[in-house]
């Protein structure tokens, strides 16, 4: 019996002693304060995910569709081109300045141009297009078209139905080297259609893309 008892007080005293310490050693419970808000709209939501770009579903059937935003998506390769053909030009630029100026193109502003983008892109999400994308947009050489692009419908000329504006009758740079002679770039030609090479360091317009959404 006395053993017994022994055994109970060993476990009965380190119960009592957690009892009266444990709340010390463990801290206050109480929270320090109200917790902030956490909850968001779904807009908000939508605001933070969405990537930006059209989101016509090409009801029209046109292959050019304006977004409404200072961009125009090709709904035939997704790419979305800045409606504006002529902002980033000032003046013309070489190959070089013609690449980090497209790159810089952003909803805002560059180059103190606005280019009346509200896309909500951002620097480094535009660039001048490849040879392959001049390629499948300037019409082929010789063509009765000026500019030598096509329209809205992509089956006629861009004069019937343009869907860009300030477009130059004259020759755009191409992001794409030729890989023979590194001083050497592509370029599109809106004016007589047709994508050929120069020299890097000539001034040829600026007409940036973006990967749409």
């Amino acid at each position: 019996m006395k053993a017994t008892m022994t055994t109970t007080r060993r476990f009965l005293l380190p119960a009592f002693a957690l009892l009266m310490f444990g709340p010390a050693l463990a801290g206050p419970l109480d929270p320090p304060g109200v917790p902030a808000p956490t909850g968001v709209t779904l807009q908000q939501i939508y605001d933070a995910i969405k990537p930006p770009g059209c989101f016509n579903n090409n009801p029209s059937g046109l292959r050019f569709v304006d977004c409404g935003n200072g961009t125009v998506q090709d709904v035939q390769s997704g790419l979305v081109w800045l409606k504006n053909a002529n902002c980033l030009t000032g003046g013309s630029s070489d190959w070089a300045s013609a690449n980090r100026r497209a790159s810089k193109l952003a909803d805002g502003s560059v180059d103190g141009n606005t280019c009346g983008l509200a896309d909500g892109s951002k620097a480094g999400m535009w660039r001048l297009p490849t040879q392959a994308e001049w390629q499948a947009i300037v019409l082929a050489f010789p063509t009765a078209c000026n500019p030598a692009l096509p329209d809205a419908t992509g089956a006629g000329c861009y004069t019937t139905g343009a869907w860009a504006t300030s477009v130059q009758s004259g020759r755009y740079w191409s992001s794409s080297a030729y890989t023979p002679d590194p001083i050497i770039g592509y370029y599109g030609d809106a004016g007589v259609g047709g994508v050929n090479i120069a020299s890097k360091t000539n001034n040829y317009f600026v007409l940036p893309v973006r990967t749409g959404p």
